[in-house]
C-alpha cells in the first residue's frame, strides 16, 4: 500500500466511494425525513463537537437536541444553544465540527491499512466517514457565531500574511 504518497486501488475505491456516498447525501436533502435519518450520526457528531467545546470554553450549553425541524424553506437537523458565549469562545464553538475531518481521515486511513475486501462492514465504514465529512461542514449559523470573535478574523489575518510572505513575492 502506498499511502499516503500515491493511492493504490483500495483506496482509489474507497475515496470513490466515499464521493458518491456525499453526492448520494447532497441529493438526498429535498426528502425530509430520509435525509435527516440518514445523516443522523454526522448531525449527532457535529452537535456534540459544538456541546464539548462549548463545555471546555465555558460557552455554558444549556440545550441540545438532534430532532429535525423545518425552519422557514430550509432543514434544522440539531441545534446547540449556549448561554454564555463570548469574544473569547465564539470562534471555537462555532467551527468546532470541524475537527471531524482529520477524524474521518484517520479512520479512512486506519481502515485502509487493514486491506479491506469491499462487503456490508466496509459499506458501513464508507457510510460513517460520509456522515463525519459531512457534519464536519459549519454550517450559516456556525460561521454566524463563529464571526463573532476576533479571534478568527486575526487567524485568518496571521493566515494570509504568513501565506503572503511565503507564497506571495
Amino acid at each position: 500500500m502506498g499511502l499516503p504518497g500515491s493511492l493504490d486501488r483500495t483506496g482509489l475505491c474507497y475515496l470513490g466511494a466515499l464521493a458518491l456516498m456525499l453526492w448520494l447525501l447532497r441529493k438526498a436533502q429535498g426528502w425530509y425525513w430520509m435525509f435527516s435519518f440518514i445523516v443522523l450520526p454526522g448531525t449527532l457528531c457535529h452537535e456534540l463537537c459544538h456541546w464539548c467545546t462549548g463545555k471546555l470554553l465555558n460557552g455554558q450549553p444549556v440545550r441540545f437536541t438532534v430532532i429535525p425541524r423545518r425552519e422557514g424553506r430550509g432543514l434544522v437537523l440539531g441545534s446547540v444553544h449556549f448561554a454564555h458565549v463570548r469574544w473569547y469562545n465564539a470562534f471555537f464553538i462555532g467551527v468546532a465540527p470541524v475537527v471531524l475531518l482529520p477524524l474521518a481521515l484517520g479512520l479512512l486511513l486506519w481502515r485502509l491499512r487493514m486491506n479491506p475486501v469491499f462487503g456490508w462492514k466496509e459499506a458501513a465504514m464508507v457510510f460513517l466517514l460520509s456522515n463525519l465529512v459531512f457534519g464536519a461542514i459549519p454550517s450559516w449559523q456556525d460561521l454566524k457565531v463563529a464571526a463573532r470573535s476576533p479571534i478568527g478574523w486575526l487567524g485568518l489575518l496571521g493566515g494570509g500574511i504568513f501565506l503572503w510572505m511565503k507564497y506571495g513575492r
